[in-house]
C-alpha cells in the first residue's frame, strides 16, 4: 500500500508541460502499434491485395480528419484542453476496443482516427497556453514532436513484433496503453475554454478562419510546408510495406516494422538539432532541410543495399524533423494572433490530412495501373517537388517578413 502511495505521489508532481509530452507520446506509441497490428490483420486475413486494403484502411482515419475538421477547432477552444485530450484517448480506446468484438479493421481505424482528430488540437493548443515566448514555444514543440516520433519508433517496432505473432496481446498491450495516456491527462492544468463559441457558427468560421491563415504569407508558407511533410511520411511508410519485400526480400512484419522506425528515429535527433540548426527569429530556415529530405526519399527509392536504405532513412527522418519542427511553431505563433490556437491547428489538420488523403490516392491509383512501386514512389516524389518549387519562390518574402520583425524588437 505504501509503495502506491509512493508511485502516486511521484505521479502527482509531474510538470504540466511533461505531462502534455507523455500523454501525447503514449497516444501515438498505442496509434502506431495500432497501424501494425492492422497490417498484421489484414495479412493473416489472406486478401487479395493486403497492400491497397492498408492504403484503403489508412485513409479511412485520414478521412476523420478531413470531416471533422471544421468544428474541431471550436471543440478544443470551447473546452478545457485536459478535457480535449482526455476524450481523445478515449475515442481512441474504444477504436481498439471494437477490434475485440470483431469490427472491420477499417471501422475500428475510423474510430481511431475521430480520436485523433479531437484529440490534435488540445495537443498543440495548450502548448501555447503552457509557454511565454516563441523560444519557449519552439522548445516545447521540439519535445513533443521528438517523443511523438520516438512513440512512432517504439511503437512501430512493437507493433511489428506483436503483429508477427498474435492478435489478442497487441489490442490489449494497445488498450492500456491508451488508458494510460488518457489517465495522465488528469496531469494537465484545466483552464478554461470559451463558452460562448457556438459550434454551427464555427463550422461556418473554419472555412473564413482557412481563408486567413492562406492570406498570411507565414502560415501559408507554415500550412503549405507541413502538408508536403505528411504527405511524405504517410505514403511512404504504405510504400515500404511493398517496396521492401520486392527489393530486399524482407517480408517479415516485425523487421518491416523496424526498418521504417528507421525514419522515426532521426526524427528523435531533429528534436536536439533543431534548436540548435534553426534559431528563434530565424524559422523559415527549415526549408532547406525540407529539400534535403525530399532527395533522400528519392534516393532510398532506388537502393537495393540494407544498410544504405537504412541511412538514407535515417537522414530522411533528420531532414524532415528540422524542416517540420521551425513550420509548426511558425504557424502556431501566427495563428494564435490571427484566429486562435484550436481552429489554427483545426485548419493545419485539414491541410495536412487532405493532401494526404489525395497522396495515398494518386498512389493506390498508381499501383491499380500496376506501375511498379519504385515508380510510383517517384511519382509522389515529383508531385511534392512542385510543392517545393512553389514554397521557394515564397522564401524571400518570408525571410524579408522576419527581418522587419527583428528590425522592430
Amino acid at each position: 500500500m505504501k509503495g502506491w502511495k509512493i508511485l502516486f505521489a511521484s505521479f502527482r508532481k509531474i510538470k504540466p508541460l511533461n505531462a502534455v509530452v507523455w500523454t501525447q507520446f503514449l497516444s501515438a506509441f498505442a496509434d502506431n502499434l495500432n497501424f501494425f497490428l492492422i497490417v498484421g490483420l489484414v495479412k493473416r486475413e489472406g486478401a487479395a491485395d493486403p497492400d491497397g486494403m492498408v492504403t484503403y484502411i489508412q485513409m479511412a482515419f485520414l478521412v476523420a480528419y478531413v470531416v471533422l475538421a471544421p468544428i474541431v477547432g471550436a471543440f478544443a477552444d470551447k473546452k478545457a484542453k485536459s478535457h480535449v485530450l482526455l476524450l481523445g484517448n478515449a475515442m481512441k480506446a474504444t477504436g481498439i476496443t471494437l477490434l475485440l468484438l470483431g469490427v472491420p479493421p477499417a471501422l475500428c481505424y475510423f474510430f481511431v482516427g475521430v480520436g485523433a482528430v479531437v484529440y490534435s488540437p488540445g495537443k498543440y493548443g495548450i502548448l501555447s497556453e503552457l509557454t511565454k515566448s516563441e523560444g519557449e514555444l519552439l522548445k516545447a514543440n521540439a519535445q513533443v514532436e521528438g517523443s511523438t516520433i520516438l512513440a512512432i519508433l517504439l511503437g512501430t517496432v512493437a507493433g511489428g513484433f506483436l503483429a508477427a505473432r498474435s492478435d489478442l496481446p497487441a489490442i490489449l498491450v494497445c488498450l492500456f496503453i491508451y488508458l494510460l495516456s488518457l489517465a495522465m491527462t488528469f496531469l494537465v492544468p484545466v483552464k478554461p475554454g470559451n463558452p460562448d463559441i457556438r459550434y454551427r457558427a464555427a463550422s461556418g468560421q473554419f472555412f473564413r478562419d482557412a481563408v486567413k491563415l492562406f492570406r498570411n504569407r507565414r502560415s501559408r508558407f507554415s500550412l503549405i510546408g507541413t502538408g508536403a511533410f505528411w504527405l511524405t511520411a504517410s505514403v511512404l511508410r504504405i510504400a515500404l510495406i511493398a517496396w521492401l519485400p520486392l527489393n530486399l526480400g524482407i517480408v517479415d512484419t516485425d523487421q518491416q516494422s523496424m526498418i521504417i522506425g528507421v525514419t522515426a528515429l532521426g526524427v528523435v535527433a531533429s528534436a536536439w538539432l533543431t534548436p540548435r540548426l534553426v534559431p528563434e527569429g530565424r524559422l523559415y530556415r527549415g526549408f532547406f532541410y525540407g529539400i534535403a529530405m525530399v532527395g533522400a526519399v528519392m534516393a532510398a527509392n532506388f537502393t537495393n543495399e540494407l544498410w544504405l536504405t537504412v541511412s538514407l532513412l535515417f537522414v530522411t527522418g533528420v531532414m524532415g524533423g528540422i524542416f517540420l519542427i521551425p513550420l509548426n511553431t511558425m504557424l502556431q505563433e501566427e495563428g494564435k494572433a490571427l484566429v486562435g490556437p484550436g481552429r489554427t491547428i483545426a485548419v493545419q489538420n485539414f491541410v495536412e490530412n487532405a493532401l494526404t488523403v489525395v497522396g495515398l490516392f494518386l498512389y493506390l491509383t498508381l499501383r491499380k495501373m500496376e506501375v511498379p512501386v519504385n515508380y510510383s514512389v517517384v511519382g509522389i516524389g515529383a508531385v511534392l517537388t512542385l510543392f517545393f518549387i512553389y514554397l521557394a519562390f515564397q522564401f524571400g518574402k518570408i525571410r524579408e517578413s522576419y527581418a522587419l520583425i527583428r528590425a522592430k524588437r
